[in-house]
């Protein structure tokens, strides 16, 4: 339940455990914690509440990205291997986190992907490892399969009503060698198909409405919105308190037995920093006291660049149908029955693809989009009129890194080269001539009648490096930056505890040693369901 505390209550409050951030991660942790009624849970959200109208219609999060209120809207440094363009990554600044303001789509990473992880140090995080913490989460609503989990807190559900134009897709796919995938999220993900997505009954089903909602009535368990966390005390090697602040007033939340972060991959790193701990010259470079050492926190983070094209066609597309009376009609198809476009997420249709022979696993994520838009730095999105549609791609793995360290005002201050790495650049440079080829398969070629971005099919790699540059964006599924593993770059160690220090642990996608090959909020719920797991074997 919400909490009104007085004045003084303010000033020193008490838990057993403290969650610093009530995003994806905070949510299933608060809900996993408090089940336990001998505890104490207090979860802290600098954000507010996520009851908003338009935070559960599943089409909203075109009103909510981009939207200060409801997004952080992290600024990137001026990136000179994009020409100095600058990046805004989404973050919700709600309960819930980005799972209340995403597009919904529910996708794990492949099993290739964690047991990466677990090879580079992340034991216990293997694909068999993670498969029960998958299932214990989700109730998928889909045909039954025993990879799937049908009693979790989250639900899953295949898309509603998709768009006419996904078929053509899938049958592009098909024509160039990708078979159609019926589940995805069995276990084999290398194909095309429909995007199921973290939906209940039509309506959006976030961390928040799926996890935190229904655990609000326990009495062991305290939410507080708008409260901000500056940092973290540390006596004698151990976290015994946060301190936040809520508008002028300071607070001092103190933990008997752990302090979990949970602010995701921007906002986890960032409270380290101003705690001390992290490398020494960060954070003195922010005015602060080295207090430990720790010299991979901010470091080692992971973006997906993506690249986009599209293309205008002869049939009706979602841009060609967006008047006074097609809003009258999806208004009624929702309220109805829940179907229509107000219950589509904006990637209908997706695959996992390889750009060359060779390859040891899939090295790019294709996205269906059944309409065009122009996207702004910030995150808004603005659509022609015309019957238009496109087709984006993003890097499974890209090598490149960034960094966050702080601004002068202790804020994340976000530096990344998205094409330090070459290889990177050339990979989504080969990802743009694999959408020609689709776009040329005869699926597509009876429909499309000209190119919209790039308005002009460059001739070479060249031209497609430019456009690369000039075009590429960001998929919004940044982790790493509080890396779990063993070697000297970790933060964390396998069970999510910050190396060196007693009675704290990260838990969101900051602790991801590699990016997962597609989206990463299905993996964020699971990390949290894990170290819920670990952290009452701990207490025991």
């Amino acid at each position: 339940m919400s909490m009104r505390l007085e004045r003084a209550e303010l000033m020193n409050f008490e838990a057993d455990y403290v969650i610093a951030g009530g995003g994806t991660a905070g949510c299933v942790l608060a809900n996993r914690l408090s089940e336990d009624p001998g505890v104490k849970v207090l979860l802290i959200e600098a954000g507010g509440e996520a009851k908003s109208f338009v935070a559960q219609i599943p089409a909203g999060y075109a009103r909510l990205v981009g939207n200060p209120r409801f997004d952080w809207l992290y600024e990137a440094e001026a990136d000179p291997t994009t020409g100095g363009r600058v990046q805004f990554w989404s973050g919700g600044r709600l309960l819930g986190g980005s799972s209340s303001i995403n597009g919904q789509v529910y996708i794990r990473g492949t099993p290739a992907d964690f047991d990466h992880w677990r090879e580079q140090g992340a034991f216990g995080w293997g694909y068999e490892d993670v498969l029960p913490y998958f299932r214990k989460l989700e109730n998928w609503v889909g045909r039954p399969d025993p990879a799937r989990g049908n009693a979790g807190p989250l639900s899953s559900a295949p898309i509603r009503d998709p768009h006419p134009l996904n078929e053509i897709f899938l049958e592009a796919c098909r024509e160039i060698g990708l078979p159609t995938i019926p589940d995805y999220n069995t276990g084999h993900m290398e194909g095309a198909y429909l995007t199921q997505v973290s939906q209940r009954k039509g309506w959006r089903c976030s961390a928040e409405k799926g996890f935190l909602r229904p655990a609000r009535s326990r009495p062991n368990l305290e939410v507080i919105t708008g409260a901000y966390v500056d940092r973290i005390e540390i006596e004698n090697g151990r976290a015994v308190a946060i301190v936040a602040h809520r508008g002028a007033e300071r607070i001092r939340f103190s933990a008997r037995r752990e302090i979990i972060v949970s602010g995701g991959t921007f906002g986890s790193p960032a409270i380290l920093l101003r705690s001390g701990i992290g490398p020494a010259d960060a954070v003195r470079e922010a005015g602060i006291a080295p207090g430990h050492e720790l010299n991979g926190v901010g470091r080692n983070f992971q973006e997906h660049p993506t690249v986009g094209i599209h293309k205008f066609i002869n049939v009706p597309s979602l841009n060609s149908a967006t008047g006074p009376i097609d809003a009258v009609r999806y208004a009624y198809q929702f309220a109805s029955r829940r179907g229509g476009p107000l219950t589509s997420t904006i990637v209908q249709s997706m695959g996992l693809a390889r750009t060359r022979e060779g390859l040891a696993e899939p090295d790019i994520q294709l996205h269906f989009v059944p309409l065009s838009f122009d996207m702004h730095p910030d995150g808004r999105i603005l659509m022609p009129k015309e019957p238009a549609l496109n087709i984006t791609v993003s890097i499974c793995h890209p090598k490149s890194r960034g960094e966050i360290r702080l601004n002068a005002d202790r804020t994340p201050r976000i530096r990344h080269r998205f094409y330090d790495d070459p290889g990177d650049l050339q990979t989504l440079v080969d990802s743009a001539k694999f959408i020609e080829r689709l776009f040329a398969a005869p699926a597509f070629s009876r429909i499309i009648i000209g190119d919209r971005l790039p308005a002009r099919t460059p001739d070479d790699d060249a031209g497609w490096a430019d456009y690369v540059r000039k075009t590429s964006g960001i998929a919004y599924h940044p982790v790493g930056t509080c890396k779990m593993g063993t070697d000297a770059e970790a933060v964390v160690d396998p069970s999510l505890k910050v190396i060196g220090l007693r009675s704290l642990r990260v838990v969101d996608a900051s602790v991801m040693p590699r990016v997962t090959s597609a989206n990463t909020n299905a993996t964020t719920m699971m990390i949290a369901e894990k170290a819920a797991d670990l952290i009452r074997g701990d207490a025991r």
